[in-house]
């Protein structure tokens, strides 16, 4: 072997070139800005640990919990729109990243996974800690993905080759997890400690490409076909309307979402994850005309209650609907958007996977909102003899409902029944600048139902590409480490459960969250579903409730809790936590059918004020 000479210099055996391969591949990482890394505890991993303390630019941090370190990266991933890097040992260790995983291939957020192994001649032999790591998330789910071999001298420039791969395809686009699995012979770590302290890497590391801005302009070029028909078809359209659904970088998308609604007179729904719901969008230099705006947008965010109402969602009935992002959160919405099949329908993105699971895309452009909605011309304004443009009482018939829907709403807001005030609450209380990390299930379908448009500047983030409630709050502590601005989750018993280990992260004070954890004792998202009415069945198998008393894990991992029984005190609590450092917990407690009916009278408060509203109107 090549290797030889090197081990007769240092005389560290296989520990020497497990550390400098290691080292190499750091090292290219950190290159192409790796500065967050999250390690799990194990042996065959030495060498990577041992290498990243070579590099002082790079925090690492310690979990216990290997699903929980990777969930803590994709929130700093999602957070920040650059990869973190996910460090574990051997085995098992290996197979609890999956979940993660599954969820940054299917939202495209950006993620390492740096994975020991034993060396190929172990493998399938029945050696300790060793399973087939080699594809184990996927092609299908990995951008790229790379068995390496084990260290040797010779081997050095191959292995910066495949982590400087790696980095790139995380990055994209489409960003998404890369899998690098790194084979280590024993002994996994040099002989003498010197090895690792006395060594930092020099000025001439090496140089990888960086993608210059000549190729990414050129690669826009091809959109100006897709905006000039796309603003044909604005042009010809009445009743035109955008549709934002959860976006992978919302404070990119979201202001060009609200400046382009203003300017083209269409009225905007406005998914809370879109990043359009709660901005302030200014004029923007890349816009045509300078950025000038026309009127200020009908941002719609009571979408979900109206239409549910037959006669307003006929009445509503658009022409023409722009999609961008994943599937919308409401039901109501993505009902009304197979219901209006009659309409043009063009979806928008640029995301890994198709968005458009209903079939119902006449078109659709691979495209960022940020990159495509800018270049759209703005369409020839209604004439006094009825000509292209939309229809002038489009925008308010949109704007009425709108309003009528959140004065029928006024009690539901403050009602201590209804888990959506909480999520109201939550909202209101953070300052300009803020990041809401929403769970599935509950959470994001009551800040979607509850959240009332603004430019309030809060950055809501979830975890939408899969929708799981597993490694929540690993993912709101990985977005307050994405940045010092104040972070809160919002979240169900259930979802807190599942990863209570992710507290450990807490111990690191730096990290600013509140955790909003809305206690109903089970699975209250059950509770909406026809489901429920399947006892004995359903209470324990479908509600699930537990018992537990969330105090005690509080105080177990060191985790402050305070309890508030309003949304008025939920909103002081929030407001008082964001100010102060390290993470807290706020618990509401409530009740699964009180919610439940607290629900249906909210839609039938709704469903009754927009029935006098559009009374007189005709379709």
């Amino acid at each position: 072997m090549r290797d030889a000479p090197l081990c007769r210099r240092t005389g560290l055996g296989a520990g020497s070139l497990n550390l400098a391969w290691a080292r190499r591949i750091v090292g290219v990482l950190a290159n192409r800005g790796l500065s967050e890394v999250e390690v799990a505890p194990g042996s065959r991993s030495a060498p990577l640990v041992l290498a990243l303390q070579s590099f002082p630019e790079i925090n690492a941090r310690v979990h216990l919990d290997e699903r929980s370190a990777a969930f803590f990266a994709l929130g700093y991933g999602r957070r920040a729109r650059r990869f973190a890097a996910v460090v574990t040992t051997s085995g098992t260790a290996v197979a609890n990243l999956l979940p993660a995983v599954v969820e940054a291939a299917a939202s495209d957020v950006p993620m390492i996974l740096l994975t020991a192994d034993r060396p190929p001649r172990l493998r399938g032999a029945d050696a300790n800690q060793t399973i087939d790591q080699v594809g184990i998330f996927g092609s299908s789910r990995v951008r790229f993905e790379a068995d390496l071999p084990v260290p040797s001298e010779a081997g050095l420039d191959e292995a910066a080759e495949l982590a400087n791969a790696a980095a790139e395809r995380a990055t994209g686009p489409p960003a998404g997890p890369v899998h690098l699995n790194v084979p280590f012979e024993k002994p996994v770590q040099p002989r003498s400690p010197d090895a690792v302290w006395g060594w930092r890497p020099n000025s001439g590391r090496q140089a990888v490409h960086e993608p210059g801005a000549a190729p990414a302009a050129q690669a826009l070029d091809p959109l100006a076909a897709a905006a000039s028909g796309l603003a044909r078809r604005l042009a010809s359209a009445r009743r035109p309307l955008l549709v934002a659904g959860p976006s992978t970088a919302p404070d990119a998308d979201g202001p060009v979402l609200v400046r382009f609604a203003a300017r083209h007179g269409v009225p905007l729904l406005a998914d809370p994850l879109s990043g359009a719901r709660f901005c302030t969008a200014v004029p923007g230099p890349g816009d045509p005309d300078g950025g000038a705006r026309h009127g200020s947008p009908v941002v719609c965010g009571a979408y979900d209650h109206f239409l549910r109402v037959p006669a307003v969602e006929r009445r509503l009935a658009p022409d023409l609907v722009l999609r961008t992002g994943r599937s919308p959160t409401s039901a109501a919405l993505e009902a009304a958007l197979e219901r209006w099949h009659d309409a043009v329908q063009v979806v928008v993105d640029a995301g890994s996977a198709p968005k458009d699971h209903q079939g119902l895309a006449d078109d659709y452009v691979k495209a960022t909102p940020a990159a495509l909605l800018p270049r759209v011309p703005t369409a020839r304004r209604p004439s006094r003899t009825g000509g292209g443009g939309p229809e002038p009482s489009w925008p308010a018939a949109w704007a009425r409902a709108e309003s009528a829907a959140w004065l029928a709403l006024e009690d539901a807001v403050r009602d201590p029944g209804n888990e959506g005030a909480y999520a109201a609450a939550a909202l209101d209380a953070l300052p300009r600048g803020s990041t809401l990390f929403v769970s599935s299930s509950m959470p994001v379908r009551d800040v979607d139902g509850y959240g009332r448009p603004g430019p309030r500047d809060v950055h809501v983030l979830g975890n939408r590409g899969a929708n799981g409630i597993d490694g929540i709050v690993s993912s709101v502590l990985g977005c307050a480490a994405a940045g010092p601005a104040p972070v809160a989750g919002l979240l169900g018993d259930l979802a807190f459960v599942h990863d209570l280990n992710g507290l450990l992260a807490a111990r690191d004070r730096d990290l600013n969250a509140v955790l909003v954890l809305v206690d109903n004792d089970g699975g209250g998202i059950f509770h909406m579903l026809p489901i429920r009415a399947f006892e004995p069945a359903f209470t324990p198998c479908f509600a699930t409730p537990h018992g537990l008393d969330f105090r005690h894990a509080a105080r177990l991992y060191g985790v402050p809790l305070q309890d508030a029984a309003t949304p008025d005190e939920l909103g002081a609590a929030v407001a008082a936590a964001v100010r102060r450092p390290g993470t807290e917990i706020v618990r509401v407690r409530t009740c699964r059918e009180t919610n439940r009916r607290r629900h249906e009278v909210a839609r039938e408060q709704v469903a009754r004020r927009l029935a006098q509203t559009f009374a007189h109107d005709t379709p």
